[in-house]
């Protein structure tokens, strides 16, 4: 049976690259699942007395939980992973019989009412690979298809009355990826510029919330579209990004009081570099074993510096970094990721681009390559993008410290 499905124009483009994969999905990283049936399935097709040997010591069952997990190597590695970097469960009973988490992966599948939305997570750095083919930007399209299996199973249901946002925000669910849409591919203004002028638009849309005038969001948005793309209107755009300050000194000052990322354990293998090119340096204030207090201090001149290697380095393919954030945001289901408004989760977009934007400008120099960008990538966004725990508390971080103004947020993205 077909159905109705959204996806990027180049989702049936991806394949798995298997043992070439240079940070591969079978780490750590992960929580790799096994249902109960998919463990006692696999078991009973066992053919040979290695993987049997294998199967034997390769899970264990949390307290409270009732879903097997795979334990990993000391390397950080799945149980699984043979020596060339391929699934031994794949090797011994086939694909079919993989776990559902390892099946869908970098699939994000969502059902919505009467159809299907399929994206890619920028986790995989093969996605990334196919987004930086996108030169004219990504593009969306309904077709008619069968849906996978394992698309289907693990797809969120958008239950009207039992969604996270307020009911009536779910029925713009489609208005609100014209706005994405629309206002980040505007390529008359740099990307932070398109994010700030994403949150007049959100903090609109959030008002109007608020005031139960959800039935005009639809019309808003197709309006506030056509007088982005009016070029008559420009200069007053400009407005609002002229009083910033935009040497990304104080953006990365922001940045990492904000977002905490000294604290993200994965990215303790970029301290030596960024620490290095920046010189940076952080003190930590504890209290009960938890960080209360982050004081940073780095080289204003390195990072100026960094910035220019960086702008070199993405000269002619700016539209590089387009792609990635507005793949990354649909995969996520934004404006629906994090709990609580629609300006809740615009201000958890502006940390993903502020942090991600930070850690591009650290880790790639000019003469970095395709493949650089590709790895690191996939690496940051792994950490950011599927930590939904994560940002929540640095959302809810930001409003206690009541800086989650748009003024707050175009600091952190311009």
């Amino acid at each position: 049976m077909k159905n109705i499905v959204l996806q990027p124009s180049f989702y049936s483009k991806f394949e798995c690259i298997g043992s070439k994969c240079k940070f591969n999905c079978c780490t750590h990283m992960w929580r790799i699942n096994f249902k109960k049936e998919e463990f006692r399935n696999i078991k009973r097709k066992i053919k040979t007395e290695e993987f049997r040997e294998k199967f034997k010591d390769a899970f264990e069952m949390p307290k409270g939980e009732d879903n097997y997990l795979v334990k990993f190597d000391e390397r950080g590695d799945c149980r699984f992973l043979d020596e060339d970097g391929l699934c031994s469960v794949y090797k011994e009973v086939g694909p079919e019989n993989m776990s559902l988490t390892c099946k869908i992966f970098p699939r994000f599948c969502t059902y919505y009412i009467d159809r299907y939305e399929c994206f890619l997570s920028i986790g995989c750095e093969e996605v990334i690979r196919l987004l930086l083919k996108e030169k004219e930007g990504i593009s969306l399209e309904v077709i008619e298809r069968e849906v996978e299996d394992f698309e289907k199973q693990s797809s969120e249901r958008i239950v009207i009355n039992k969604h996270k946002i307020k009911d009536n925000t779910v029925y713009y669910w489609n208005d609100l990826k014209i706005l994405l849409l629309g206002v980040l591919q505007n390529r008359e203004y740099t990307f932070g510029e398109r994010m700030v002028v994403l949150g007049l638009a959100m903090r609109k849309v959030h008002e109007m919330q608020e005031n139960n005038l959800f039935h005009k969001v639809p019309e808003y948005i197709e309006n506030f579209i056509l007088e982005f793309y009016d070029t008559n209107n420009k200069q007053n755009y400009s407005k609002a990004f002229q009083n910033i300050n935009r040497d990304g000194s104080i953006r990365a000052l922001n940045t990492l009081n904000f977002c905490g990322l000294g604290q993200v354990k994965n990215f303790n293998q970029f301290d030596e570099k960024i620490a290095k090119r920046i010189q940076i340096q952080s003190n930590a204030v504890m209290e009960n074993l938890k960080i209360t207090k982050l004081d940073v201090k780095f080289s204003t001149e390195k990072y100026q510096q960094a910035i220019k290697d960086f702008e070199e380095f993405l000269k002619g393919r700016e539209w590089w970094i387009e792609n990635v954030m507005i793949e990354g945001f649909l995969a996520i289901k934004m404006p629906f990721f994090v709990d609580g408004s629609i300006w809740g989760n615009y201000c958890a977009m502006a940390l993903l681009y502020s942090a991600m934007l930070f850690m591009w400008t650290c880790l790639l120099e000019k003469d970095s390559t395709e493949e650089d960008f590709a790895l690191y990538t996939s690496i940051i966004a792994r950490e950011l993008f599927h930590n939904q725990t994560y940002i929540n508390v640095l959302k809810n971080h930001l409003k206690e410290m009541e800086s989650d103004s748009l003024a707050h947020m175009a600091m952190l993205v311009l």
